[in-house]
């Protein structure tokens, strides 16, 4: 009984001490992907922002998504979370490259990993760390974020802030930090947004 208990303690303790700092220490429980949760090609859905008003449709294509209306920018999907700490890091950071390339970059942020409101989301989160992108909290975000996955055909366990670019409803390349990868399709961790600001560049020749 005492070596059950033990073992159970030890893997609490696991639980507690795992947070989201960088590609070592990120790592938060993802959910098994089911077939339900893929969105069909030719779904739309609406997104808000949870406090401008602003609202952006995507449609869902074969292998990806477009934003009705802004097909000739490229989207960069961020999924984050309010309580990870390179998320609000790179924060102001977004911003600056959303008011930057306003004309031809959506940065679309996606909540995952926690249920809050917006307000929670509005004054813990944007105001407090300058997040002045769209961010959604929608209860369709696990399924954009599932339908993403399974695009890039990633399998492993999700870390955040986790990003994807895609131009034309295509997910393009980007720069691995950790491994070098040239066919990389993702962002995961901690970032600099130098190398983020090259990959787009690239993206938009």
């Amino acid at each position: 009984m005492q070596k059950v208990f033990i073992l159970w303690f030890m893997v609490l303790f696991s639980l507690i001490v795992s947070g989201c700092s960088d590609k070592s220490d990120t790592k938060e429980e993802i959910k098994t992907t089911k077939q339900a949760d893929i969105i069909k090609a030719g779904t739309k859905i609406t997104l808000h922002d949870i406090s401008s008003g602003a609202q952006y449709t995507l449609k869902r294509l074969e292998n990806g998504f477009v934003v009705e209306g802004h097909e000739d920018k490229v989207i960069m999907f961020d999924f984050y979370a309010t309580y990870c700490p390179p998320c609000k890091k790179e924060a102001p950071h977004l911003t600056d490259l959303q008011v930057k390339y306003s004309d031809k970059l959506l940065i679309i942020a996606l909540n995952t990993f926690e249920e809050v409101d917006n307000k929670f989301v509005d004054t813990k989160f944007r105001y407090k760390y300058s997040a002045y992108y769209f961010i959604s909290n929608s209860k369709d975000n696990e399924r954009i974020i599932q339908s993403v996955l399974k695009d890039i055909k990633y399998d492993r366990v999700m870390q955040i802030p986790f990003k994807v670019v895609l131009k034309n409803g295509v997910y393009q390349k980007l720069t691995d930090i950790y491994d070098g990868n040239p066919n990389n399709m993702y962002y995961i961790g901690a970032v600099e947004t130098s190398v983020i600001e090259k990959d787009l560049k690239k993206i938009w020749q």
